[in-house]
């Protein structure tokens, strides 16, 4: 299978997740994603930063959701991405982007470890709903990527002050997408989101050492045998999982 193939699979199961546990909150939901896109795809390998915390969620302003590497052969790519639920069809979405509080200090913490650190900002949205932005047949996938900077323009109200799913997803793509034998390359970040790719992306970051060791663990499950030195685990601990998708073959 190519590798929009496996992902547009991944996405299909945590639709099914998301129609049989309707009260899963966000990490929950990334907590089956990494599961899945591990057992789905040997490309893809993960290992856990931090438990999720409710209690450092409220001192610190929520963790991210995953550090992802993309790494093809010419090229790699770093990612800091956070998530949001998203299922009624107009569910004051503004002021939700806007967490915790209607201080936007979660997307603001996003934005600005991103620049500070060179990873391009991203919202995964976790829906039931769909776009039709793909040519594809994505209706029975459940997992849509946003530009971080366009998410801030909807939470600051440059694009009305009520904001409806429907008007979200037409600003986002689909997961399998990122992906896509065709357009999972630099490029296609380049060009689908130019607005975040053009100013947090500087050239091209170094691979770090615990994702080469990732990269290089891939046979092992759930990041087994891959272990984070302690300045490692204190730069990324903002982070609940740390992740590589392998695509150099």
């Amino acid at each position: 299978m190519y590798p929009a193939e496996h992902n547009h699979a991944v996405s299909v199961e945590v639709r099914k997740f998301l129609e049989n546990v309707d009260s899963a909150k966000e990490e929950s939901i990334t907590d089956y994603l990494v599961w899945k896109w591990r057992e789905i795809d040997k490309r893809f390998n993960y290992l856990r930063v931090t438990p999720f915390s409710r209690d450092r969620e409220r001192v610190t302003g929520a963790d991210f959701e995953l550090e992802l590497w993309l790494v093809g052969r010419t090229f790699h790519l770093s990612f800091a991405v956070q998530a949001k639920k998203f299922i009624k069809r107009s569910d004051s979405y503004v002021r939700r982007l806007r967490y915790p509080n209607n201080t936007k200090a979660q997307m603001n913490k996003l934005l600005a470890y991103s620049r500070q650190n060179g990873r391009l900002p991203l919202y995964f949205i976790y829906t039931l709903s769909s776009s039709t932005i793909c040519p594809l047949s994505v209706a029975d996938g459940a997992i849509y990527v946003a530009d971080a900077l366009v998410m801030e323009e909807f939470a600051d109200g440059k694009r009305g002050k009520r904001v409806s799913l429907d008007k979200l997803l037409k600003e986002a793509k689909p997961f399998h997408c990122m992906f896509c034998c065709l357009l999972g390359t630099q490029g296609y970040f380049e060009e689908y989101f130019h607005r975040a790719y053009n100013i947090y992306i500087e050239g091209e970051a170094e691979l770090p050492s615990y994702a080469r060791r990732l990269l290089d663990s891939s046979k092992n499950q759930d990041g087994q045998g891959v272990s984070l030195e302690p300045e490692e685990r204190v730069r990324l601990r903002a982070f609940r999982f740390v992740a590589v998708y392998d695509m150099r073959e």
